[in-house]
């Protein structure tokens, strides 16, 4: 009976052992195996080559150190514009005519002319500068679309009339043109005809019209006029090179 039993484990020994002894080995290698290649395989899944890396993030880097420099630059560019503009002067301008007409066309359109402008325009600057300067009037006209030719548009300009010595109301309107008529068999200045277009917003033309102005007529001639124009224009005397340090004409 021992010997029987004996037998048995034996035999059970010699069919069981091997068999899980390898199966042991098998399955311990293929998850060894396999754990390695995984791990290797999420190693270069989750860790980018590190000189390429690099590469980027210096590409980077010098992108967005140019991209502030050229910011930069731009906004300490604007800055100065603006600070030469605040400190800049701005310029009035006064002229004078005896012997005006002011006449509406068959367009609607007003217009003022004299052919007896006085030949000097006054310049003077708005505070806190103290600046005056005079430019012939006739360069006045020649010049008066290129000192104007910006984006605030054309000046705006308050007209004193006097009639029959009468001092008539001021009209303000803006001077959308200026212009030179030269008359016929007419030389030098003296043969020139100066005038401009007039436009009237309706807030200028609410106070005192052109049109009441003109009392229902389509031309009316004037004894004196009288022309003060705003500017809001920086570097006036830059455009024509009119400038000077004490201000004078040059």
């Amino acid at each position: 009976m021992n010997n029987h039993l004996d037998l048995v484990k034996i035999s059970s020994r010699k069919k069981t052992n091997p068999s899980s002894s390898h199966l042991l080995k098998i399955r311990h290698e293929t998850v060894v195996n396999t754990m390695h290649v995984i791990s290797e395989n999420r190693g270069r899944r989750l860790r980018p080559d590190a000189d390429a890396a690099v590469g980027v993030s210096t590409k980077s880097a010098k992108t967005t150190s140019k991209s502030a420099k050229a910011s930069s630059s731009s906004c300490q560019a604007k800055l100065d514009t603006c600070q030469a503009v605040a400190a800049a002067p701005k310029w009035l301008f006064v002229q004078i005519a005896d012997m005006c007409t002011l006449y509406r066309n068959e367009d609607g359109e007003y217009h003022i002319e004299s052919s007896k402008f006085h030949k000097k325009t006054e310049w003077f600057t708005d505070r806190p500068f103290h600046l005056e300067a005079t430019q012939p009037t006739s360069e006045w006209f020649k010049n008066f679309e290129e000192l104007f030719d910006d984006e605030d548009g054309m000046p705006n300009a308050a007209l004193t009339i006097v009639h029959d010595d009468t001092s008539k109301d001021v009209v303000v309107s803006v001077f959308a043109e200026g212009y030179i008529k030269d008359k016929e068999g007419g030389g030098g200045d003296e043969g020139l005809t100066y005038g401009y277009k007039l436009d009237q917003s309706t807030s200028q033309e609410s106070v005192m019209s052109l049109e009441a102005l003109m009392d229902g007529e389509d031309s009316v001639t004037l004894d004196h006029c009288s022309m003060f124009i705003d500017s809001k224009c920086t570097f006036c005397e830059i455009k024509i090179g009119l400038w000077s340090d004490q201000g004078n004409e040059v």
